[in-house]
């Protein structure tokens, strides 16, 4: 196949939460696997939250307790937006979805990271959170002005 500009790429963090005090927090280094002369453009985050059983188990956003987060994006030297984000309102929706009003631009050699924070404590076994995030976005060549 070959190469598309810009080419379509998907990114996923897993983060899990068992017995963890409010506050905790879970960072996920992402590597983009970029060329010096391409950019990544993030354009959303999905999010899904789930027990953490052997089998785990989808809940449901009205009922589910435990389940309140705030993820933080960091590009670069910055975090982007500049404060983290509360992932209960996104989960509820239909979509699950929040799409960025700007994408994030992502160079080359620049640290990208996630951070997952739980808003609350979290105990054990069906107590248990994983939080799974989906990052849509793509990878494309940088346009220089002539």
């Amino acid at each position: 196949m070959a190469n598309q500009d810009p080419q379509p790429e998907q990114y996923e963090v897993v983060c899990t939460f068992d017995n963890t005090a409010s506050g905790d927090s879970v960072l996920t280094n992402i590597n983009t696997f970029q060329a010096n002369n391409e950019v990544v453009r993030i354009y959303g985050i999905r999010i899904n939250i789930t027990d953490n059983q052997a089998v785990p188990a989808n809940l449901n956003p009205a009922t589910a307790d435990d389940c309140d987060f705030t993820v933080t994006i960091r590009a670069g030297p910055a975090n982007v937006p500049s404060n983290g984000f509360r992932m209960r309102p996104v989960w509820i929706s239909n979509t699950r979805q929040l799409d960025f009003a700007t994408p994030v631009l992502v160079q080359f050699k620049q640290p990208f990271q996630i951070t997952v924070t739980a808003n609350q404590a979290i105990g054990t076994g069906a107590a248990g959170r994983i939080v799974t995030l989906e990052l849509m976005s793509e990878i494309g060549i940088q346009k220089v002005a002539c």
